[in-house]
């Protein structure tokens, strides 16, 4: 008899008994292959399993990444090879001018394309230094 754990109650199952009674679920997550173990009742619980697998990589993800967590990244310089990024949210003028040494106002106008671009792609506060705007804001 060979028993295995549900992910989500803990109920042993007889994987040798009764095909119907688990599912196995096969998920790649973070690199490597996840094998989940699901009983019959436990079954709906799946879509709440996955999402939070989803968090969690995500979280992860911030942490070795953490300048995701509050820039867009928008692109590669194709002169530079720098790669740049615009903060997620306003923020107040005694923290902007805090870091406004790290930023530059990146420009569009319809003059370098012939098609006019909306009203809010004419330009952007750009950064290439995001670790080091979260050293001056002491974000984690």
């Amino acid at each position: 008899m060979e028993l295995i754990k549900c992910e989500v109650c803990g109920k042993q199952i007889d994987i040798r008994y009764r095909k119907k009674d688990y599912l196995v679920v096969t998920h790649y997550f973070a690199g490597n292959i996840k094998r989940f173990y699901l009983c019959s009742i436990c079954l709906p619980d799946l879509e709440k399993i996955i999402e939070g697998l989803k968090r969690v990589r995500k979280e992860e993800y911030y942490k070795k990444h953490p300048e995701y967590k509050y820039f867009y990244y928008l692109g590669i310089s194709r002169e530079t090879g720098l790669r740049y990024f615009a903060l997620k949210e306003q923020l107040d003028k005694d923290i902007w001018k805090r870091i406004s040494s790290f930023f530059y106002f990146c420009s569009y106008s319809s003059e370098e394309d012939d098609k006019d671009p909306p009203d809010s792609a004419r330009g952007r506060w750009v950064t290439n230094k995001p670790k080091d705007v979260l050293k001056a804001l002491g974000w984690k």
